[in-house]
């Protein structure tokens, strides 16, 4: 970050505008602010370097490789604000869509961008550190020392394992990229007390402010780490005074931060069904704080880190065996809230590890009770901790720099070394089951890499696992999917009976996941063309998936649709039409006219209305849908064709050859047509 100008001179206590080439003996040298800049790049670049080598891993191939939502650029909101299967962050998902568009699905590009932005919240992070460790309240013990120490905070930083899974699994872009925004907003505002309150540097830590939260949820803990930054180094007598220089000077800029939260709200309600991180798994409040110490001795032993951790036992009552645990985290959070009201500038360490792991470490409900991504924030706030200790003790000048460095070397081996694990999915699932042989999550993907191989047996052998430990888990359901993909009916059918069966010894027959698993069942089987047996499946379950997942749902639409079509093939065309338009309603008023939901209801609803003899009426519903179509971005080719096909079909029973033959040519000869841009 470029340093601070002042414009006038100083009033008395404020901290000097920061030089750029502070030395531990206070002159120019290997130590100066630009060197140290130069080590942290190089440095960080070495540790990742063979990062650019790693493939697409889990969440990266459905929220990145087969989203179609990040397939174009324009308008940019569409990859904004629509995820695959996951909730949309909006600026990392720009920036996944930026990347398509740069270098189309190869892997290469996507980690040179997190490398770049995990670089750039590294140099944030030593002007923070550097520019604290220069503040009034800090300089005439720490000036001196300004820079190496910062150097080598964010050196250690920079390079540890732990932060692997924010910055070599690309997906999680969203949590260092939130990291970022949230370290430039931080080291801008110290900046801005710096340079006497700069209005520009205020301005730069807002806008930083509103990029975080337009990243993800955590980043909700930002405008109070401001806040308590400010309670804790700026200058004051007393809090009055504190108070009112605070408000005079900068009421402005808390309005714009605490105003960003209405940003993060609007993103997270606008996409309130997408959200799977929270819901109703108990015992997160008990169990957090042996996930904490785990955190922190990942932080001081990166041994045996783990990209999954779907098997962490949950704590659901209190016992002996916490209670060191609950004791330690107790006594930091006591520490650290007594030193925070008697100003102790050392206690805004603690707030930033405990107020950044809030959002997933507290008594929120969250599903996943550990996830080593969460410590990007959190680790730079232990590590200086650490570092700065370190020189209380006098390990300053040559002893600490070669501490530095031996501890930097190791780290860089340790992170190298992980991320060979990204190379391929068999490679980092393998290392989850070797450290969890019974974790749910690894089994399933290994047995989709098997299935994907051609290994059946093997792969439902290792579903079969995973239902047994997880028995609402929809593997079955996705092993189905890719099995539809390559047009293997037969295939798909087996794998839903399969998973069906395995769920219906172990839940109750109205258990969500049955519920959906029947509604794969009953598509496969429609698909597949056994329309009467797939309309018996879900006319005997449809109330049930009414009452249970709701009339809105995919899985009861879709078997809607089916029912739909049973009567029309029963000759209750009367009823066939309510339900497939009533199915229609729902499809529309809950999804895009894009969306396969839609197109599927609007099929239904013409193959009813045409095996009612209405032809005619059929091909206007399929009509109006394409044209509707025309000015959606989002639209697929392969939904444009099927309903070109299907329109085809109808104006040919009517007679209409020729305009189904002008369609057909559109289709070839019309580049963009083909391509469903009509």
């Amino acid at each position: 970050m470029p340093r601070p100008k002042a414009t006038r001179p100083p009033r008395q206590g404020a901290a000097p505008a920061a030089s750029g080439t502070e030395h531990a003996s206070g002159a120019p040298g290997l130590f100066s602010a630009r060197h140290a800049r130069a080590w942290i790049v190089g440095l960080t670049v070495l540790a990742y370097l063979n990062s650019f080598a790693g493939d697409f891993v889990f969440d990266d191939v459905h929220e990145i490789v087969h989203n179609p939502s990040l397939e174009r650029l324009l308008p940019p909101w569409e990859a904004m604000f629509k995820g695959h299967k996951a909730p949309a962050r909006p600026l990392p998902y720009l920036s996944f869509a930026i990347d398509r568009a740069l270098w189309g699905c190869k892997p290469f590009g996507f980690h040179v961008t997190n490398v770049a932005v995990h670089l750039a919240a590294a140099l944030a992070l030593f002007d923070l550190i550097r520019l604290t460790l220069l503040s009034p309240r800090l300089r005439d013990r720490w000036g001196q020392g300004a820079v190496p120490l910062a150097l080598a905070s964010t050196v250690l930083w920079a390079v540890h394992p732990l932060n692997t899974q924010a910055v070599t699994y690309i997906y999680q872009r969203i949590e260092a990229m939130a990291g970022m925004f949230c370290l430039m907003s931080l080291a801008a505002f110290a900046t801005a007390a710096a340079a006497e309150w700069s209005w520009k540097w205020l301005a730069a830590s807002a806008a930083a402010c509103f990029a975080a939260m337009a990243c993800k949820e955590s980043a909700v803990v930002l405008p109070v780490l401001l806040l308590s930054y400010d309670w804790l180094f700026t200058p004051a007598v007393s809090p009055a005074n504190w108070l009112a220089d605070a408000w005079q000077r900068r009421r402005f800029f808390y309005a714009a931060c605490f105003l960003s939260w209405l940003v993060l709200g609007a993103v997270v309600a606008s996409q309130a069904g997408d959200y799977t991180e929270f819901g109703a798994t108990r015992g997160s409040a008990l169990t957090q704080p042996g996930v904490i110490m785990h955190y922190m001795r990942l932080s001081f032993w990166p041994a045996g880190l783990c990209l999954d951790y779907s098997g962490w036992p949950a704590v659901t009552s209190f016992s002996l065996r916490q209670l060191p645990a609950y004791a330690a985290i107790v006594a930091l959070v006591v520490t650290t809230a007594v030193g925070t009201w008697r100003r102790r500038p050392w206690a805004w360490l603690g707030l930033t590890f405990f107020g950044c792991l809030a959002p997933t470490s507290s008594v929120l409900p969250v599903e996943a009770f550990v996830n080593e991504h969460r410590m990007y924030l959190p680790l730079a706030a232990l590590v200086a901790t650490v570092v700065c200790g370190a020189a209380t003790i006098r390990m300053r000048g040559r002893a600490g720099l070669i501490a530095t460095l031996v501890v930097a070397i190791v780290l860089i081996a340790a992170t190298r070394s992980r991320n060979r694990l990204y190379y391929s999915g068999v490679a980092i699932w393998n290392d989850v089951l070797e450290k969890d042989p019974g974790n749910y999550r690894g089994l399933w993907q290994m047995a989709d890499l098997l299935d994907h191989l051609g290994q059946e047996a093997d792969a439902f052998a290792l579903a079969d696992r995973a239902v047994e430990r997880k028995p609402t888990c929809e593997i079955y359901g996705n092993l189905a999917a890719a099995r539809l993909a390559t047009g293997d009916h037969s295939g798909a059918e087996r794998r839903c009976r399969r998973g069906l069966e395995r769920q219906v010894g172990r839940l109750p027959p109205d258990d969500r996941a049955v519920l959906i698993s029947t509604g794969d069942l009953a598509a496969v089987l429609r698909l597949g063309g056994k329309v009467a047996e797939a309309a018996s499946l879900c006319t005997g379950t449809i109330d049930d998936m009414r009452r249970v997942l709701g009339a809105d749902h995919v899985t009861t639409i879709w078997s809607g649709q089916i029912i739909a079509e049973g009567l029309s093939a029963d000759g209750d065309h009367a009823a066939a039409e309510a339900e497939a338009r009533e199915q229609l309603r729902r499809a529309t008023d809950a999804k895009p006219a894009a969306d396969p939901l839609v197109i599927n209801a609007t099929l239904t609803l013409a193959r009813v209305l045409d095996a009612a003899g209405r032809t005619a009426e059929a091909e206007l519903v399929v009509r109006a849908l394409l044209q509707s179509l025309q000015q959606d971005s989002r639209r697929r080719k392969s939904d444009t064709l099927v309903l070109e096909t299907m329109r085809a079909e109808l104006q040919q029973k009517l007679g209409r050859s020729g305009e189904a033959v002008d369609a057909g040519r559109r289709m070839v000869d019309d580049p963009a047509r083909a391509e469903g841009r009509d």
